[in-house]
């Protein structure tokens, strides 16, 4: 498989990953907030979109595995080009010669 189809794949990943993170959170946090010790959002409903809360912290917990590894993979495949710009940056700049 060609480096650039690769990189397509993993970047497709990221975003997919990152979209069910956000909307998981998003569900999480404002349309099934945690019910608990009696709080404001009290006989809440617990389920959206016919899919319970527990699910949505299942969904949003494995993509934030998902999201991890795939991001410790990007940073392999591109760790060459990494160390090269760093290195780089931190080179000492050469001072231009004067003409005196």
């Amino acid at each position: 498989m060609k480096k650039v189809t690769q990189n397509y794949i993993l970047v497709a990943l990221l975003f997919l990953g990152s979209l069910v993170e956000a909307v998981s959170g998003f569900v999480l946090w404002f349309v099934l907030p945690h019910v608990g010790g009696g709080g404001r959002f009290r006989g809440a409903e617990r389920e959206f979109w016919g899919v319970s809360r527990e699910m949505w912290v299942d969904m949003h917990d494995w993509a934030a595995v998902a999201l991890i590894v795939i991001v410790v993979v990007h940073i392999i495949m591109h760790w060459p080009w990494i160390v090269r710009m760093t290195k780089r940056y931190l080179r000492p700049a050469v001072a231009a010669p004067t003409n005196a």
